[in-house]
């Protein structure tokens, strides 16, 4: 018996002391006074940008320092990205358009790229096109200059993530017409799935592109196959899911929520760590750093903490 106490003694300890060495508050980035709505960090970490509520997109430097700080849309800034090249970076509001900048801060072009507001940006793996979406419930391909290509339509509601595959091939959408649907690059529909019972508010692909990760208003993310089949549910937000992402290895998968947590899962749907205080706001972002160190979430008091990994 005195065995089985210390043995279960010396597992409790282990266990909070795991907890609290694996996931400790490193830095803090404080600049935001609303709201972040976007957050990505460079491919060589050496910059992090974000954007808000309060209109404001702000690059940071990997010291926290702010590089460039600009209000320069009109209403929210909604998504951020940078170039694969980490020389450009793109900002996208709910005025309409996306800016694209250089890394100096010298802007190249403003583009109007939504009837109502756009919602989401990013760039090709290879860096040469440019995908958004938003509010007049389509997705459009740029070149990376900003000259529009073509458009992805048959979606009813306001496209919130729109993602390309690793190889560039594929367009992966998801909207809150309660559907996400898979294109080629060209255009052309491969699938359009409704299994969520809300609005699909991300979809993205893993790193090896055979499968497909979507998270929804009904406060479930969900793992696909790339034929359309559902390979498992994850369960544990108590409100919408407002982003979620693989890390690169696709081991895991960060989710961020409006019950005001993040949380970090396997793929086979054991969560390992939720993040924050359950509560209601707005919305929360949420990333893995560039060298998986650390996962990046802002907060409610609208500052951006490093929570660093083991």
């Amino acid at each position: 018996m005195k065995k089985l106490l210390l043995l279960s003694a010396f597992l409790v300890f282990n266990i909070t002391v795991l907890k609290s060495q694996n996931f400790k508050i490193s830095k803090e980035y404080k600049g935001h006074t609303e709201t972040v709505y976007a957050l990505a960090q460079s491919n060589d970490g050496n910059y992090l940008l974000s954007g808000g509520d309060d209109k404001n997109f702000i690059l940071w430097n990997r010291y926290g320092d702010v590089v460039l700080q600009k209000k320069i849309h009109e209403r929210s800034v909604n998504d951020v990205t940078f170039s694969s090249d980490n020389q450009r970076f793109i900002t996208a509001g709910s005025d309409q358009t996306y800016k694209i900048w250089n890394i100096d801060g010298s802007l190249v072009k403003t583009v109007i790229a939504d009837e109502i507001y756009v919602k989401t940006i990013v760039y090709s793996n290879d860096g040469n096109y440019i995908l958004s979406g938003g509010g007049d419930n389509s997705a459009k391909l740029w070149t990376a200059e900003g000259e529009f290509l073509r458009e992805f339509t048959d979606h009813s509601c306001t496209i919130y993530e729109a993602s390309f595959s690793p190889d560039d091939s594929m367009v992966l959408l998801a909207s809150c017409d309660n559907t996400f649907s898979l294109w080629d690059i060209n255009a052309n529909k491969k699938f359009q799935i409704e299994h969520h019972k809300s609005g699909v508010s991300t979809a993205s692909f893993s790193p090896d592109g055979r499968q497909i990760l979507t998270g929804s208003f009904d406060n479930t993310l969900a793992l696909w196959d790339l034929k359309g089949n559902l390979i498992r549910e994850f369960k544990g937000h108590d409100s919408e899911i407002s982003q979620a992402e693989f890390s690169k290895d696709g081991k895991y998968i960060l989710s961020a929520s409006e019950d005001g947590t993040a949380k970090l899962w396997k793929t086979d749907g054991t969560l390992l760590k939720t993040f924050g205080e359950q509560n209601e706001i707005d919305y929360l972002a949420a990333t893995f750093s560039y060298d998986e160190e650390h996962i990046i979430i802002s907060s409610p008091d609208f500052s951006i903490k490093f929570w660093q990994l083991n």
